[in-house]
């Protein structure tokens, strides 16, 4: 990293020794990006909204605004909501929709995170929930019945 300027240098050693970055955090960080590339021919779970993205916001005093995550698979769309519960966690409920006309989607929804994965089961309408996710590094899969998985990019929440 010679090409960065001293200052940024100096900055980064400041950091390294006044507020290093938790040991659990790092491994957890390099964990995420070996499992990102652990997708050889699975469908490709493409995230297209995220709310934290957004330009403008709206305050509610009723708790934490939830982080709405919106992603596309052929033929289906996995709408999910994350909402801070308590530190250092959020719960996760969202719904996965098929085409119009064709039966609610079967399966499973499995968020992989720093501490492993966890897993919410789709209802006779395609909705999930899931409780007590970590937050930090997070992957989304779409595992529906008798067919591959979806598999969606890492990003953290």
């Amino acid at each position: 990293m010679s090409w960065l300027p001293s200052e940024l240098h100096g900055l980064r050693d400041l950091f390294q020794n006044c507020d290093p970055v938790p040991e659990h955090v790092l491994d957890a960080a390099y964990s995420a990006v070996g499992r990102r590339w652990d997708v050889s021919d699975q469908a490709v779970l493409e995230l297209v909204g995220d709310s934290a993205e957004a330009t403008t916001t709206v305050r509610s005093a009723a708790g934490p605004e939830p982080r709405v995550l919106t992603f596309l698979m052929p033929g289906r769309i996995l709408e999910m909501d994350l909402v801070p519960t308590v530190q250092g966690m959020c719960r996760a409920s969202g719904m996965v929709v098929n085409r119009a006309g064709h039966t609610p989607p079967t399966g499973d929804v499995v968020l992989r995170h720093s501490a492993g994965h966890s897993a919410g089961e789709l209802d006779a309408h395609g909705a999930f929930r899931v409780e007590d996710v970590p937050r930090g590094p997070l992957s989304v899969v779409y595992r529906p019945l008798r067919s591959a998985p979806a598999i969606a990019d890492w990003l953290v929440c």
